[in-house]
């Protein structure tokens, strides 16, 4: 079964983490948002965004920010069906490699997991699965890999399957020494079991043991109980394993408003949904999130999420093992189905996906970078925009990732001051991103 599931947008409510998970009531945008935080802090805001009749006082303090926001060029509301650009936003990506389905006897390959072995090598797992939308062959549905000597500037195919699962799955080295790995495998009663896999060597991995878990306390905005539950990413906190999984939303019909469900256990086998720490937001996430503990001890939640005003990939970070989260930073682009992986060099990585129905998906891997550079991302059905600061137009290309071809020429540039806007119709956009500078920053 494939575990990945492509969503259209809905409207944007404003979700605040950190003290509550659940939808709110009062509809504001992000540029909004960002006012009010700055101007009258952030639990005045929360109270915003709950209150179902604004107080004399909060309508003020609204509409303030709602006005300052219009004459600094902000967007006070969204369309939904498209990602409305408000502000321009770092990059802080730059593109290493990227390969795209239907090649080298492949069929359809996502989802990507990282993982840096003992000596410093890197291997990528990813799902080679069909695509009915597409006349694809040499898929079997496994987990297969590439492999990188050079800290993931070049990746090489690998022979074989990896982990015998037909599900994407999250890689990790274990504590007590070797690998584990979490896929769905087959269950009792046609009910598909979270499964640990381990491997001595973090190339092969075998099954051990699986539980099913049920998701009916895992509920969205709307109180819709969780089906089908995607990839979970599991790390490893004090009391066990903690995970999150989004619904994939399985034989429901759009608007989405998918949830992302808190799983804990003791012993990575058996799993229990925390029904107060799921993300169960007015928007969609719309792929797998990605649960990381970095370098620095933090753990990091990403989700992409589709706001029907924006698509982007917002970042949470907890230094209490998951018990609370910041407020969400954001990528000016979706990254599908992320994957962060911290090197030993010092490195910072995020792989991620993308498709395009005229071929498939999507593996791709970028680095962390410190740019000068800044943008925002406008996509609608079949044309994205793209406006961008600190780049002249010799530093711009455009480029279908998912095709691996460039779509400078059938683009159009233009500049204006220090700012510029690149425009590219096609009737798949979600996979052309801008690359900027020799680093190739991601927008």
């Amino acid at each position: 079964m494939k575990r990945t599931f492509t969503a259209v947008a809905v409207t944007f409510l404003l979700g605040v983490a950190g003290t509550s998970h659940l939808a709110t009531a009062f509809s504001i945008s992000p540029p909004v948002r960002d006012c009010l935080v700055k101007k009258y802090g952030s639990k005045s805001t929360l109270a915003i965004t709950k209150a179902k009749v604004l107080s004399v006082a909060q309508k003020k303090q609204v509409t303030y920010c709602t006005t300052a926001t219009k004459s600094s060029g902000g967007s006070s509301s969204g369309t939904a069906g498209g990602s409305t650009a408000t502000s321009l936003t770092p990059l802080t990506y730059g593109l290493l490699w990227s390969a795209g389905s239907n090649q080298s006897g492949l069929g359809n390959i996502s989802d990507p997991a990282l993982l840096q072995l003992s000596d410093g090598t890197l291997r990528m797992f990813f799902k080679n699965g069909n695509e009915p939308q597409i006349p694809l062959s040499g898929f079997d549905n496994k987990i297969h890999s590439y492999v990188s000597s050079d800290n993931g500037r070049t990746w090489t195919l690998e022979g074989g399957v990896r982990i015998d699962v037909g599900s994407p799955v999250s890689v990790r080295a274990a504590e007590s020494g070797g690998y584990e790995a979490w896929g769905w495998l087959p269950g009792g009663g046609g009910v598909d079991a979270l499964t640990r896999f381990t491997s001595t060597t973090g190339k092969d991995f075998v099954a051990g043991s699986g539980a099913s878990v049920p998701t009916s306390s895992c509920k969205n905005a709307a109180g819709a109980a969780a089906g089908f539950l995607g990839d979970a990413q599991v790390v490893k906190v004090a009391g066990g394993y903690l995970a999150f999984a989004h619904d994939l939303a399985a034989g429901k019909s759009a608007p989405f408003q998918r949830q992302a469900c808190k799983l804990t256990s003791t012993d990575g086998v058996s799993w229990s949904i925390d029904a107060a720490g799921t993300f169960a937001q007015s928007y969609d996430i719309q792929t797998n999130p990605e649960l990381y503990r970095n370098s620095s001890g933090q753990l990091e939640l990403w989700f992409p999420a589709d706001k029907g005003a924006e698509k982007v990939t917002e970042v949470r970070t907890s230094t209490n093992d998951g018990a609370s989260w910041s407020q969400p930073s954001s990528l000016s682009w979706l990254a599908p189905d992320p994957d962060r992986l911290d090197l030993s060099n010092g490195e910072s990585l995020l792989a991620f996906g993308g498709f395009d129905s005229r071929i498939g998906g999507l593996l791709a891997v970028s680095k962390k970078v410190s740019t000068s550079y800044a943008a925002s991302r406008d996509e609608k059905v079949d044309q994205v925009t793209w406006t961008i600061s600190g780049a002249k137009q010799s530093d711009v290309v455009v480029k279908n990732l998912c095709r691996g071809t460039n779509e400078t020429a059938n683009a159009t540039l233009s500049a204006s001051g220090s700012t510029l806007t690149v425009t590219f119709k096609d009737k798949h956009v979600g996979c052309t991103f801008v690359l900027v500078g020799s680093v190739q920053a991601l927008s």
